[in-house]
């Protein structure tokens, strides 16, 4: 926890003014008649999209801090990218990790090393999230990892509130992508931390990580 301190104390001096909403907002009016069967197409869909970038603002309170960042994530399904930015496109710290390894670089040239992700976030940030879960929860399905999950589905088929792995995860917004429900607005929490995702942008092609 030794970098703890210092690194909520940079993240939290970003202030971010207003939120975007997906490119194409999701459509209303339209109920399908048999929204479970909707959402099950939905789901294989969203678990077939493994390749995409997501562009959007992360709000984070956790032991009585509050942050507020831009974030980028690449996801392919060997690797992910996750990069925090403040103001003017100032670098706050980058998370990299594919293949049983991840690193975290820092404005100055500082390298980190952890066993897992989790790890890296609480030692240096001093909150933690589960990466693997959260992968498949930010596009709006539960992971598929064999922990239970107890799902709420809409009356046009798409997940709203999710609980797994002692996270609780509601689905305010949605916007599309090609046709496909992607979320727009998305809370995550648990005992400890509380964040808010508001994505500007889903793309489904990326530069290499």
């Amino acid at each position: 926890m030794q970098h703890a301190a210092g690194a909520w104390l940079v993240i939290g001096a970003v202030l971010l003014a207003g939120c975007e909403s997906l490119m194409q907002p999701a459509p209303t009016g339209f109920v399908p008649a048999q929204p479970e069967v909707t959402w099950q197409a939905h789901a294989r869909a969203l678990y077939a999209f493994e390749t995409w970038t997501m562009l959007g603002t992360l709000t984070v309170r956790a032991d009585g801090e509050r942050a507020r960042v831009k974030v980028q994530w690449r996801q392919t399904p060997e690797s992910y990218l996750l990069r925090f930015t403040g103001p003017l496109g100032v670098g706050l710290f980058e998370v990299a990790g594919g293949a049983g390894t991840v690193q975290a670089k820092f404005p100055g040239g500082r390298s980190v090393a952890a066993a897992s992700p989790e790890a890296l976030l609480e030692e240096e940030i001093g909150w933690s999230v589960p990466l693997a879960g959260l992968r498949y929860w930010i596009v709006g399905v539960p992971a598929p990892d064999g922990t239970p999950a107890t799902l709420k589905i809409d009356n046009q088929g798409r997940l709203v509130g999710l609980e797994q792995s002692g996270w609780t995860v509601v689905y305010e917004a949605y916007g599309l992508l090609g046709g496909l429900p992607l979320p727009a607005r998305v809370r995550f929490s648990n005992e400890s931390v509380h964040a808010t995702v508001v994505v500007r942008q889903w793309q489904a092609a990326r530069d290499p990580v």
